[in-house]
């Protein structure tokens, strides 16, 4: 409208309400997520705003920025798992989180991925076990159907789209002795029944040494797990994989390697951890032998020599590893010795070990730790 020559501005109001949303949604979202959960309470439009799932998937892309350590312990006297402990670099617990819906679950392996969800499988009965996939921060609990029956408990393992919130579950049942294989049936997020996938596939085992280490890493949309020797099961000869495709895969390993090796996510991308020790009968062997490390990363263009160095720890002290996971350039390690847990973090950057005092806060028993971000994504995927 012409006024005196000039030229009056018109003003779409809902552009305007649109944008003013758009810089709230962004500032809410950084927010730790109680924070933003208790932003719900302002009014009926915060509700709504906060509730959908573009909210929850920004909020998470600017948590996996500052990813911390989740760790279970258990506590004092007990085989039962209350609590997961939330801890930052320095070996600080900051927060504890009460497990929703947990309290008869003894000796749950937990399965943590970045994006906030937790997978916890408990076995029932030898032959069967609950499988079950929960948010710590929202509380929300989701427990899946059973599966196939099977001879011996199921191994399970997650695997999440990078591309949105959906995932699948790969379930690896045994179902007859005679046939001596394994099968896999798979339950995605937007199904309501598991789906047979593979009548003959290796079924994922735990380190023969290490039990208590998780037994496969999900990265990028794709499970990985060890194939063990048969004639040996004391060392891993190569790695298999499924896709969201549910296609199967054998990735060769970039070298021999013996019990102590682990699969991680690292940087986005499968790697595997290695530690090697000296024959300690062999006649140069040194006084104080030390493990030495390497860590090998799966590229596009195949495996490559992320990083070495000898660990600073007594070799003859060390029983198992509980857990070895990464965050940025850095491996953590919980290690189990002759007199407690040891806590320390590889630095590959500058090839350091940093041990972290965490106190008598874990005298007891920790089965594992993983990298973790608080999240409010929904355990139904989109």
């Amino acid at each position: 409208m012409s006024d005196g020559g000039g030229v009056r501005m018109r003003y779409d109001s809902a552009a305007r309400i649109g944008h003013l949303e758009e810089i709230l949604i962004n500032i809410i979202s950084r927010l730790p997520p109680k924070d933003a959960v208790a932003c719900k309470t302002v009014a009926k439009h915060w509700l709504s705003m906060i509730s959908e799932p573009k909210f929850a998937n920004l909020q998470l892309s600017h948590s996996q920025k500052n990813p911390n350590y989740i760790i279970c312990p258990y506590p004092k006297g007990s085989d039962i798992v209350t609590h997961l402990s939330l801890m930052d670099g320095d070996g600080t617990i900051y927060r504890t989180l009460p497990l929703p819906g947990f309290e008869t679950i003894s000796s749950p392996d937990m399965v943590c991925h970045l994006n906030g969800l937790i997978c916890c499988v408990n076995e029932i009965d030898f032959d069967d076990v609950e499988i079950r996939l929960f948010n710590p921060i929202t509380r929300e609990l989701l427990l899946f159907p059973t599966g196939s029956p099977s001879l011996l408990p199921p191994s399970v393992g997650v695997v999440f789209d990078p591309d949105s919130t959906n995932y699948k579950v790969f379930r690896f049942f045994l179902d007859s002795i005679e046939s001596g294989t394994c099968k896999c049936e798979v339950y995605a997020s937007d199904s309501t029944e598991w789906k047979l996938v593979s009548e003959d596939v290796e079924r994922p085992e735990p380190n023969p040494i290490c039990p208590m280490c998780p037994y496969y890493v999900s990265v990028a949309g794709k499970m990985y797990w060890f194939e063990w020797s048969e004639p040996d099961p004391s060392y891993p000869l190569s790695i298999l994989s499924v896709d969201l495709n549910d296609e199967f895969s054998i990735i060769m390993l970039p070298k021999a390697v013996n019990e102590w090796s682990f699969l991680i996510e690292l940087e986005g991308f499968l790697a595997l951890v290695w530690l090697d020790y000296p024959d300690l009968y062999a006649a140069d062997v040194e006084d104080d032998p030390k493990p030495f490390l390497e860590v090998w990363k799966f590229e596009p263009l195949g495996w490559k020599l992320r990083a070495s160095g000898a660990l600073e720890l007594d070799l003859l002290s060390i029983r198992d590893f509980n857990s070895v996971a990464a965050r940025g350039n850095e491996i953590f390690f919980i290690i189990k010795t002759d007199e407690s847990l040891c806590f320390c973090i590889f630095d590959l950057a500058d090839g350091t070990l940093r041990m972290l005092d965490v106190g008598d806060t874990y005298d007891e028993y920790v089965p594992v730790a993983f990298p973790f971000v608080e999240s409010l994504l929904k355990c139904s995927g989109d």
